[in-house]
C-alpha cells in the first residue's frame, strides 16, 4: 500500500512540474522590456486602452513618438458603455493621435443588440481607424454559433461604416475556433511572447499585441502594446470617410513564393481501420456538437425561467400594492361616509328663550335677610301670596317661618 502511495505521489509531482514548465513557456517573456517607460529598447507602434487605465494624461502620452495609433474600448455586450470612451477619443485626437474604437463581444446577448449598442456612441466622423471587434470567449456557443455570430457582426459593421472591420483574438483562439472563413479579414492577434503569432489557413496578421504589461508615461496602469507586421503600417488600418480603407489590402504585403504542384498520387482505397477511425471521429464530433447544443438550450431555458420567475414576482408585488391601495381607499371612503351620517343624525338644538318660572326665580339680593336682622326681634311683614304653581307650598313655608319667629 505504501509503495502505491509513493508511486502516485511521484506521478503527481511529475504532472505539476510539467504543468509549471508549460505555463512558463506560455508566459509573457518580455517583462524586462515592459519595465521601460518609452525606453529605446522596446519597439511598439500603438496601444489600446479602456476604463482600466482610468484618466489618461494625453498631453504626456501623446508625446511618445512610438505611439502611432490607439484603439479605445467603446462598448461591451448589449448595454455596457465605457465611461472613459468619450474622454479618451476627444483628448487623443486633440493631441494628434489617430484613434479607433472596439467592441468586446459577449455570448449572453444578441448580435443585433450588441451592434446597436456600438453604433449608438461610435460615430463615423470621429474615427481615424477601421472598427475593431474583440472576440475572446465562446462560452455557451458551439464553433458554428461563434463563427456565424462573428460573421454577422462583421457584416453589420461593414454595412454601416462602409469598411471591413478588423478582428482581434489570440492566435490559439483563431486556429481552434474561427477557421478559414476569417482569413481574409484584417487580423489583430494577441500573443504574449517574443515569438510572432503563427496562424492556420494561410491567414496573415496586421497587428500583433505582444505584451499586456507595457508602461507608458501619462498612464498609471499597465497598457497593451502592439506592433505592425513586416510590410504593414498605420495606412493598412486607416479609415477612409469616403468609404473603405486607405488601402485595399486586408493582409500584409508579403509575396508568397510559388509552390510547385505535387505530383498526382493514385487514389488508394482506405483500409477498414482508417474508415472505422474516421467514423469514430465523425461520431465524436457529432456527439460534441449535440452536447453543446443541448447545453446551450438548457442554459437558454434556465435564463428564460429566471426571467419568467422575476416577471411573476414583479406582477405579484404589483397586484399586492394595488390591492393595498384599493383597501386603503375603501377604508377612507367608509370613514368619510360614517362621518357624514353622524353629522346628519345629530339633532339641532332650538334657539328659543327659556321660560321663566316665578316660583323658581331666586329672590333679589335686597330682600335677603342680613345676619343682623336674623338675630333681631323684628316681626316680618306677611308675604303676599303669588299666583301660579306651588302657591300653597310657598304659603305654608311662610306661615311656618312666621310662627317660629313669634
Amino acid at each position: 500500500m505504501k509503495q502505491i502511495i509513493a508511486i502516485i505521489s511521484l506521478i503527481l509531482v511529475a504532472i505539476l512540474l510539467t504543468t509549471n514548465a508549460f505555463a512558463q513557456q506560455q508566459k509573457v517573456d518580455v517583462v524586462g522590456d515592459n519595465n521601460y517607460e518609452n525606453g529605446p529598447g522596446l519597439h511598439y507602434d500603438g496601444i489600446d486602452v479602456s476604463s482600466y487605465q482610468k484618466d489618461i494624461d494625453w498631453t504626456t502620452t501623446a508625446s511618445d513618438k512610438n505611439i502611432k495609433f490607439v484603439y479605445v474600448k467603446a462598448t461591451e455586450g448589449a448595454t455596457h458603455k465605457s465611461r472613459h470612451y468619450r474622454r479618451n477619443i476627444d483628448h487623443a485626437r486633440r493631441h494628434g493621435v489617430k484613434v479607433g474604437s472596439y467592441h468586446f463581444l459577449r455570448t449572453t446577448s444578441s448580435i443585433d443588440d450588441q451592434f446597436a449598442n456600438f453604433i449608438s456612441i461610435v460615430k463615423i466622423e470621429e474615427q481615424d481607424l477601421i472598427p475593431l471587434l474583440d472576440v475572446e470567449t465562446r462560452r455557451g456557443w458551439s464553433n458554428k454559433q461563434l463563427q456565424d455570430s462573428v460573421k454577422k457582426f462583421a457584416d453589420l459593421l461593414e454595412a454601416h461604416y462602409g469598411v471591413r472591420p478588423m478582428i482581434y483574438m489570440s492566435s490559439s483562439f483563431f486556429n481552434s475556433y474561427l477557421g478559414p472563413g476569417f482569413a481574409p479579414y484584417p487580423l489583430f492577434i494577441a500573443r504574449y511572447s517574443k515569438s510572432e503569432p503563427k496562424l492556420s489557413y494561410g491567414a496573415k496578421w496586421i497587428l500583433w499585441q505582444f505584451s499586456d504589461r507595457g508602461i507608458i508615461q501619462g498612464i498609471d496602469a499597465n497598457v497593451d502594446l502592439s506592433r505592425f507586421n513586416r510590410g504593414c503600417s498605420v495606412n493598412d488600418i486607416l479609415f477612409n470617410r469616403r468609404g473603405g480603407r486607405k488601402r485595399g489590402n486586408t493582409v500584409p504585403q508579403t509575396v508568397p513564393e510559388p509552390k510547385k504542384k505535387p505530383a498526382a498520387k493514385p487514389d488508394v482505397p482506405k483500409s477498414k481501420k482508417q474508415l472505422k477511425e474516421e467514423e469514430r471521429q465523425r461520431k465524436e464530433a457529432e456527439k460534441r456538437r449535440r452536447d453543446e447544443e443541448k447545453k446551450a438550450e438548457k442554459e437558454a431555458k434556465k435564463r428564460q425561467k429566471e426571467l419568467e420567475k422575476q416577471e411573476k414576482e414583479r406582477r405579484k408585488q404589483e397586484q399586492k400594492r394595488q390591492e393595498e391601495e384599493r383597501k386603503k381607499q375603501q377604508k377612507q371612503q367608509e370613514e368619510e361616509r360614517k362621518k357624514q351620517q353622524q353629522q346628519q343624525q345629530q339633532p339641532q338644538k332650538p334657539k328659543t328663550q327659556p321660560k321663566t318660572n316665578a316660583a323658581t326665580q331666586p329672590l333679589p339680593a335686597a330682600t335677603a335677610p342680613s345676619p343682623a336682622a336674623a338675630t333681631s326681634p323684628v316681626t316680618t311683614a306677611p308675604v303676599t301670596k303669588k299666583r301660579g304653581n306651588n302657591s300653597s307650598a310657598d304659603n305654608d313655608n311662610v306661615n311656618y317661618s312666621t310662627r317660629r319667629r313669634k
